[in-house]
């Protein structure tokens, strides 16, 4: 008989060669005001996630690393969100912030994440370029973070979990057979690095205003066949690790729902479905998302067939209408390609 064939492992995060078997990925909230100029480890994160979290202020990214081993110097480490926890459960994440609101602190608590907190593990694993002040640029490295673990007692390895493997261990225990621990990808990804549709428009040029200060704009690059991340001023962002701008191979932009919490102050983005846009190699498609258990989305084109992201590095954003927040595609004509 012909030997069993058996998948190659992928990074859920990437669709790529899977390099930390066994990991759990660490999320990074960072600052992202018009005014931080200074932003450490965005270029080596395979997924940024960004969205306005609440009604007033600027938006915090978030940046995904396969494991503590990956994750460069980075920061400013900024207040952690409920939604990137939400979004990102069911790889096991490690979160890192700064503190965090109650709506934070509440999912934390339920699900028993525990963070790697700049408030509470201070200098055991964070550092400050300029001293410590009351508005310090924290920053910190996998080699802090991993330094800082122990202490904390938070495991930097894949564990069975209720959260990711309910629907895992009920087939298990319907077969009867042991099932290995496995954690779904955040993107279903393509098995192949072909453009699903060669007649989609192309589109070269996208800002995604999320109010009057805060932009995030994206230019595609031909060479390197990516989108380079820009500020609102349309500046290059660039990784003070590097001095290099950070680039994505998928841009995807989901609307969602949101409404305002009991505190006035803070958004609640509704998870379960919406529509959106995804950019790769220059091309754009209409698409629509749902996001299932283990916190894996699905994705459909524009007819309702099934659709599977490119593997690659990849930014993420939500928007709400609430805010009037707006995201602009231009093609290599200048033409604004979303309009009504």
């Amino acid at each position: 008989m012909p030997p069993c064939w058996q998948p190659v492992p992928t990074d859920p995060l990437t669709g790529q060669e899977q390099l930390w078997p066994g990991q759990r990925p660490v999320a990074v909230s960072i600052e992202n005001a018009s005014n931080s100029t200074t932003q450490w480890g965005l270029s080596a994160a395979s997924v940024v996630l960004e969205a306005r979290t609440e009604l007033q202020g600027s938006t915090r990214l978030c940046l995904v690393y396969p494991s503590v081993n990956a994750v460069p110097q980075v920061g400013p480490v900024a207040a952690g969100e409920d939604l990137y926890w939400r979004l990102l459960v069911g790889q096991q994440v490690i979160p890192v912030q700064r503190g965090g609101g109650q709506f934070d602190q509440n999912y934390l608590d339920y699900y028993s994440l525990r963070p790697v907190d700049a408030l509470e593990a201070g200098r055991n694993a964070f550092s400050c370029p300029a001293g410590w002040s009351n508005t310090p640029l924290w920053y910190t490295s996998g080699s802090a973070l991993s330094s800082a673990l122990e202490t904390l007692n938070i495991s930097s390895t894949l564990t069975e979990s209720r959260v990711t493997t309910a629907a895992s261990a009920a087939a298990g225990s319907a077969s009867g057979e042991d099932t290995p621990l496995t954690i779904p990808a955040l993107l279903p990804q393509s098995m192949e690095n072909k453009v699903p549709d060669a007649t989609a428009p192309d589109a070269v040029n996208v800002r995604l205003q999320f109010d009057e200060q805060n932009a995030t704009g994206f230019a595609y690059d031909a060479e390197s066949a990516t989108y380079k991340i820009l500020h609102a001023d349309g500046t290059p962002q660039l990784d003070a690790n590097t001095g290099t701008q950070a680039a994505f191979d998928n841009l995807l932009v989901l609307y969602s729902a949101s409404t305002p919490r009991d505190d006035g102050r803070t958004l609640d983005y509704d998870l379960t479905m919406g529509g959106g846009l995804w950019l790769n190699g220059g091309h754009l498609w209409h698409i629509t998302w749902t996001q299932g258990t283990g916190s894996t989305f699905a994705f459909y084109d524009a007819d309702g067939r099934p659709l599977r992201i490119l593997s690659g590095r990849s930014y993420i954003a939500w928007l709400s209408s609430l805010t009037g927040e707006e995201v602009t595609v231009q093609d290599s004509a200048g033409n604004d390609l979303l309009q009504p």
